[in-house]
Parts: C-alpha cells; sequence; structure tokens
C-alpha cells in the first residue's frame, strides 16, 4: 500500500508550546472508513481531532464503525522521538487489529492527554492510504517504517 503522510502545523507549534510530550503523552490512531480529505490550506490549519473529522471543505469524514468490526481507536506502544542535527523523527511499534473486518483509506495520529475529547485532542498527523484498504475476518496492521511515523525537517 503507498501511503502519503502530512503532518498538520500543529505538531511543531504544540512541541513548542510544550503540549506535546511524546515520552508519557498517551499518542493514538483512528481509522476513517470513507469521505475525502484534501491536503490544503483549510486542512493544515486543523488542530484537533474534531477538525480532521469535520473534513477539509468536502464533507465530515466517517471514522470505522465500533460494531462488531474488530475496530477501535487504539493507543501507541514503544514511541520514540529520535533527533539529529535538522531531523527529528516520530516512530512507534506497528498498530494492529485483529479480528478485523473493515475498509479504511485514512489513519490519523493524535495526542489524547489534552483533555481528552475530540474537540481538545491534538492532531499529529494523517495517513492517506491511496484507495480503500479493506479487510474481512483478518489482521489489520499498519507498518511503520524506519522512516517513522512522521518525519519532518529544520533548515
Amino acid at each position: 500500500m503507498a501511503v502519503t503522510a502530512h503532518a498538520f502545523p500543529s505538531l511543531s507549534l504544540n512541541g513548542l508550546k510544550k503540549t506535546l510530550n511524546a515520552s508519557t503523552d498517551t499518542l493514538e490512531v483512528l481509522l476513517i472508513a470513507s469521505g475525502s480529505y484534501t491536503w490544503n490550506s483549510t486542512s493544515q490549519a486543523h488542530a484537533h481531532v474534531s477538525d480532521f473529522l469535520a473534513g477539509s471543505g468536502t464533507g465530515a469524514l466517517t471514522e470505522v464503525s465500533t460494531s462488531s468490526t474488530g475496530y477501535t481507536r487504539l493507543a501507541l506502544t514503544s514511541v520514540s522521538l529520535a533527533d539529529s542535527t535538522t531531523v527529528t523523527t516520530l516512530t512507534c511499534a506497528n498498530p494492529s487489529w485483529t479480528s478485523a473486518s473493515f475498509s479504511t483509506v485514512y489513519a490519523c495520529f493524535f495526542d489524547n492527554s489534552v483533555g481528552g475529547t475530540d474537540s481538545t485532542n491534538q492532531l499529529l498527523c494523517y495517513w492517506d492510504f491511496g484507495s480503500p484498504q479493506s479487510v474481512l475476518t483478518t489482521t489489520f496492521t499498519i507498518s511503520i517504517n524506519a522512516a517513522g511515523l512522521v518525519t519532518w525537517t529544520t533548515s
């Protein structure tokens, strides 16, 4: 699966404001079943999960149903932050849903430690899978490769 990842500008801002701590905060992932999300000036201004779910101007996104699908939002494990001179990488273990029966088009990664509601959960990044990814009573895993969940470069 070809993935296009987009880091929300609020990720860097939250790091600077010290409202994001990758070592102690609960970082999570949710999956979107349907809807269209376009990376543009509207979506780049999004800061919270509720903003993401509202969409990028073409209508709301629909999260994967938790009813008999094997889906629930997952906390990320083995989260680490690596920093070199100009590149910062946030990584984690591969999130996985067992006995999954659903289809997904996007994964949204967020910090669940500030308030714990969609209107306060801070966005990190989202992944566009490029096409619907469907599973039927099997395990669905998002592969976090060596490049990490999200990487950003300073200049």
